[in-house]
């Protein structure tokens, strides 16, 4: 069940993957579960379609942990997730709403466990302050949420993101991929485009440059 396994230390996320391997590894396990389930549904997809599908599923939701993946993925193949296949068709864009229904409720799930311990420890005499004083002491609220982290922290993007491009500063191209009007104007000139896309546009361009980049390396 979700709840036994959200946000949890030791089970690996997607961007743990990318930093122990690399995006291509990351890209195949994602590009596996929708086989899985193209296959449970008795279709087939072009494999440009899958990789684009696989790449934009990494390239928003890579602070998921792998058996956070396998329960969406079940959940889909279930149908409880909603449908996406019409004919001998798929439709991507209602696996990635069903996507953001399921981090929807892993975001609720991390927040009801997180006020449970609240709860019990106020139960046993501590302060909301003191909890998480020894929570951080004992590493037992250690939250890695990596995409976050890499949005707003230089040096966590370049763990990510070890390859970019000659043409690109990299620190305003994390700058424009957090957000930043200046820095997205310097990469789109004047036609800027809305924030979430630019940010989904721009993470998608990184994970595709630096799986080529791995794979020329092999």
């Amino acid at each position: 069940m979700l709840r036994d396994v959200v946000n949890h230390p030791s089970i690996p996320t997607l961007a743990d993957v990318n930093t122990a391997y690399n995006n291509a590894v990351s890209v195949d396990i994602i590009t596996r579960h929708l086989n899985s389930v193209l296959n449970y549904a008795g279709i087939e997809l072009a494999s440009m379609q899958l990789a684009e599908t696989a790449l934009s599923i990494l390239s928003s939701y890579w602070y998921l942990n792998l058996a956070e993946l396998c329960i969406f993925f079940s959940q889909l193949k279930s149908g409880s997730r909603g449908q996406f296949v019409w004919g001998k068709k798929i439709n991507n864009q209602a696996i990635m709403v069903a996507l953001a229904d399921f981090c929807r409720e892993r975001r609720h799930e991390i927040e009801r466990q997180e006020n449970e311990k609240i709860r019990k420890d106020s139960e046993k005499g501590y302060s909301r302050n003191e909890t998480l004083l020894v929570d951080i002491h004992k590493g037992l609220n250690h939250v890695r949420l990596v995409r976050e982290s890499a949005l707003k922290d230089y040096e966590e993007f370049r763990r990510l993101f070890p390859h970019i491009p000659d043409k690109y500063d990299p620190e305003i191209l994390w700058r424009a991929w957090g957000g930043d009007k200046e820095a997205l104007h310097l990469i789109y000139g004047e036609r800027i485009p809305p924030e979430k896309v630019a940010e989904s546009d721009i993470g998608k361009f990184l994970c595709e440059y630096n799986i080529a980049k791995a794979k020329e390396g092999k």
